[in-house]
């Protein structure tokens, strides 16, 4: 029984209102057809009869006569109007019932339209508000950034000048000279610095690749140990990195396209995705380096180093490895399309 009912519960939900109404009216007439053939019903003909008696006296005789009359009054069906009434009287509250109902629910929509609206709103001023901070944070941590660029170059421009560093690095000096611990000591302050400064500055590629011209500039890169260093997607383009000693520097994304690279020392560095296109890295120490993924398009490797390297789907395309040391390097996937190899190329 349970179940039948709702069965039927869910098959009145399924149904539209205009179903609904369709099915009430025909309820209604079926049923005012079936309360028709009933007299108790009120639908139907309905009759009254009257007794009347009445007594006279006969003229033959002279005695009384009770004579008893019935009356008998018709009344018709229900006509049209009375119809109308009812359907009237019963569909005023109907009616009202509807009109009340589609009331709440438009005041219920419209509450909801409001709130959603609301809470449109606040999420967007949220996120407004995210934005701002986000926004506020990036320039705070860009004006950290540049003050520390600002205040590294300063503090070199002090050492190159006021402590002669830019004088000793052009001299020859034995070891036996005072002056040759005077300049060690200095470019020691010099790559402390620069290693701190490269790490402060974490991901910004521009600024990285700013400190490493300015060693350039400075005649320091070739003198300086920057083993270690952080160049992480730094800007280094057509930079001038001859003999610099980068070995186990992170230069993983870092845009070397056409940089000057000859002698360099990169040995077990970090060259992941790094951009090395067109670069001159002639007779440059790669042994161990990890160059998975680099872009070596057109690349000089000319007597290079590259045992041990890691190139697993490294480009090489059109790269020159003419005499290049590959023993032990892992070329998997590697695309050595018209690269160039020569009798003095060692291949793994």
């Amino acid at each position: 029984m349970g179940k039948r009912r709702e069965r039927f519960a869910d098959w009145v939900k399924s149904l539209s209102t205009k179903q609904k109404w369709l099915i009430a009216v025909a309820g209604v007439l079926v049923a005012i057809a079936i309360l028709y053939q009933f007299y108790w019903s009120g639908f139907g003909e309905d009759s009254n009869k009257s007794v009347t008696t009445k007594q006279v006296i006969n003229p033959k005789d002279g005695k009384t006569i009770e004579l008893k009359e019935t009356t008998e009054h018709f009344q018709s069906g229900k006509t049209v109007w009375d119809w109308l009434g009812l359907a009237g009287t019963i569909a005023i509250p109907v009616v009202l019932f509807q009109f009340q109902r589609s009331e709440q629910r438009r005041a219920e929509e419209r509450a909801k339209g409001e709130q959603q609206r609301a809470e449109e709103r606040a999420k967007g001023e949220q996120q407004r508000a995210e934005e701002r901070a986000a926004l506020e944070r990036e320039i705070a941590a860009t004006n950290l950034r540049e003050s520390a660029l600002e205040a590294y170059i300063d503090r070199m421009s002090e050492l190159l000048i006021d402590k002669e560093l830019k004088v000793l690095i052009g001299k020859e000096i034995e070891e036996s000279n005072p002056e040759y611990q005077k300049r060690d000591a200095a470019l020691d302050i010099v790559r402390a610095r620069t290693l701190s400064v490269l790490r402060r500055l974490d991901r910004d590629g521009e600024r990285k690749g700013s400190v490493v011209r300015f060693l350039i500039d400075a005649e320091l890169i070739s003198k300086l140990n920057l083993s270690g260093a952080n160049l992480s997607g730094a800007n280094l383009s057509g930079a001038n990195l001859i003999g610099a000693d980068l070995s186990d520097a992170d230069l993983s994304s870092a845009y070397l396209e056409s940089a000057r690279l000859s002698g360099a020392i990169l040995e077990s560095a970090y060259l992941i995705d790094a951009i090395l296109g067109d670069a001159n890295l002639s007779g440059a120490n790669l042994r161990l380096a990890i160059l998975s993924s680099a872009s070596l398009i057109g690349a000089d490797l000319e007597s290079a180093i590259l045992s041990g390297a890691i190139l697993i789907g490294a480009n090489l395309t059109d790269a020159d490895l003419s005499s290049a040391n590959l023993s032990g390097a892992d070329l998997t996937g590697a695309n050595l399309g018209e690269a160039i190899l020569d009798e003095g190329t060692i291949l793994p």
